[in-house]
């Protein structure tokens, strides 16, 4: 009888225990956090569902007239030798590698060919001029292969220059005319190494037109002889 006593005791007492002890955990927990309540803070559900609007509201550039503007972009250079419109010299004058050339060869021949030429054993008559001209500029080269030909000036069988050594340019003196006939006479005073003495000669008035221009092909002392008449 006394076990069943204190088993119906025990079992009636046993949730008022629980009860008890579940009080005094609650109680001890206030108590530990200083009493008092944390009050958990309100997310903000726009913001967090739409990040990016925030983040473009929040990186907006400043609106000011000092704000420095962006460098332009400098211009693209190109290659000059990669343009096919640039050229260094005309196109045409590299289209042949020996094109350069053909023209001195072809002059050169022509001169050597001049050179074996028979030169003229008798003077030459290379015609009578008029002029009313004060004077008159002659010049003279070795139009054939430079050899070393050399000549001398005579007016009315009188030397004005006594040497001239023809060289592959023009080059001469002013020659003034007496009233009346100037025979003007070019005599060759050798021979160059490659055949006869090969010139070429120009004549101009005091205008600067050209009164006569001539070639000869001649043998050592031969001349060659053309007559201008000045007219009053």
């Amino acid at each position: 009888m006394i076990v069943l006593s204190f088993k119906k005791v025990f079992g009636a007492f046993l949730p008022l225990l629980f009860c008890l002890l579940a009080g005094s955990s609650a109680m001890a927990q206030i108590d530990n956090n200083g009493g008092t309540f944390k009050i958990p803070a309100i997310k903000d559900t726009a913001k967090a569902n739409n990040p990016e609007k925030t983040l473009k509201n929040d990186l907006k550039m400043p609106l000011s007239d000092e704000f420095p503007a962006l460098p332009k972009a400098a211009p693209v250079l190109r290659n000059p030798l990669d343009d096919q419109d640039f050229y260094m010299q005309k196109r045409e004058q590299f289209a042949d590698n020996g094109a350069r050339y053909t023209g001195a060869m072809n002059r050169r021949q022509q001169g050597v060919q001049a050179d074996n030429q028979p030169g003229h054993q008798d003077d030459q008559d290379l015609g009578t001029y008029r002029s009313g001209s004060k004077f008159v500029k002659i010049v003279c080269r070795d139009f054939s292969y430079v050899d070393g030909d050399k000549v001398s000036v005579l007016v009315n069988d009188e030397v004005v220059q006594s040497l001239i050594v023809l060289g592959g340019t023009f080059r001469g003196f002013n020659l003034d005319l007496k009233p009346g006939f100037n025979k003007i006479s070019f005599k060759a005073l050798n021979q160059g190494t490659s055949g006869p003495n090969t010139a070429q000669f120009v004549i101009y008035d005091d205008t600067g037109a050209v009164i006569s221009s001539n070639e000869w092909n001649l043998l050592t002392g031969v001349k060659a002889n053309l007559v201008i008449v000045k007219e009053e």
